[in-house]
C-alpha cells in the first residue's frame, strides 16, 4: 500500500514538470508569433511608450524568456530606444542595461 503512495508522488513529479515545460514551449510560441509579426501590436506601443519617456526614470517589470519568473528595475533612467532595444542606466553606479522591449511586461513612469 506504501508503494502506491510513492508511485502516485513520482507521477505527480513527472505531471509538475511536464506542466512547467508546456508552459515555456507555449511562452516560446507567443514569442515567435510577435516576433514573426502575426501577433498584437503590443511591441510597437511600448516601444512608441518608451521613445516618449525618453530622459524619464522609470520601473520596469521583466519577464525572463520561456519563464514564469519576473523581476522589476527600479528607478532606471531611459537612455535609447529603438526597434528592439532599450538602453536604461540601472542602480547606484549608473550601469547601462540593454533590455529586450518584448520582456517588458510593465511601465511605471515616474515624476
Amino acid at each position: 500500500m506504501e508503494s502506491m503512495g510513492y508511485l502516485g508522488f513520482i507521477w505527480g513529479l513527472i505531471a509538475f514538470t511536464w506542466c512547467i515545460n508546456l508552459t515555456a514551449q507555449v511562452r516560446e510560441l507567443k514569442r515567435i508569433i510577435q516576433e514573426a509579426g502575426i501577433g498584437h501590436t503590443e511591441k510597437t506601443s511600448l516601444r512608441e511608450i518608451l521613445e516618449k519617456s525618453i530622459g524619464r526614470t522609470a520601473d520596469l517589470k521583466l519577464e525572463s524568456s520561456g519563464y514564469i519568473m519576473t523581476t522589476t528595475l527600479s528607478n532606471c533612467l531611459i537612455r535609447e530606444v529603438d526597434e528592439e532595444w532599450a538602453l536604461v542606466l540601472t542602480g547606484k553606479k549608473q550601469k547601462e542595461k540593454l533590455i529586450r522591449i518584448q520582456s517588458i511586461r510593465g511601465v511605471n513612469l515616474k515624476g
